[in-house]
């Protein structure tokens, strides 16, 4: 199976420590530029419906075509790829404006069991299987909520990956002023 499965779990489980600037593991650069993928083909007019949760995809395993509704937790630089985190687990301050977490997206306030329990990786790759290279995704930023179809795949380490053929961002939630996105 080509697919950047394992290099993405471990950026998952990283990135999913609380952030701070000196600590923020670095993603790892393409072996040579890669022009950025045309990802328009992607976007989705409307939310396909049923969605399940991140949740019950994963319990589910693999399948062919399945629809994912999620938040999203991590954006992959460089590539077109992220982390989708089931609604149920609370981002930072979701639930306690007292918090005042300026990188809610982190779930830092969870054990990282729970975060990897709730995470799903979601990848757009190209003919060749490989994750496409992208500055960017349209129309996405940390704490989307979005739905995602595609199909799940499940490596032989029990590691989830859905690849994606189209996805949908359906609401924005409002932050504080104090959240700096990253740049």
């Amino acid at each position: 199976m080509k697919t950047l499965v394992a290099p993405f779990w471990f950026l998952l489980c990283g990135l999913f420590a609380c952030s701070r600037p000196a600590e923020t593991p670095a993603t790892p650069a393409p072996a040579a530029p890669a022009p950025a993928a045309d990802l328009s083909r992607f976007l989705l007019a409307a939310a396909p419906v049923p969605a399940q949760t991140v949740l019950e995809a994963k319990q589910q395993g693999a399948k062919d075509h399945t629809v994912v509704h999620g938040r999203i937790a991590n954006l992959v630089k460089g590539y077109a790829a992220f982390t989708l985190m089931d609604e149920s687990l609370p981002y930072c301050g979701e639930r306690n404006p007292e918090d005042k977490c300026k990188t809610p997206w982190d779930y830092c306030c969870e054990k990282a069991t729970t975060r990897n329990q709730h995470a799903l990786v979601v990848e757009l790759r190209g003919a060749d299987g490989k994750v496409l290279a992208a500055p960017a995704l349209p129309e996405l930023r940390l704490l989307d909520v979005v739905t995602v179809v595609g199909h799940l795949e499940v490596d032989a380490h029990g590691n989830s990956v859905l690849v994606a053929s189209g996805y949908h961002r359906q609401m924005r939630p409002v932050v504080p002023d104090y959240v700096r996105w990253p740049q």
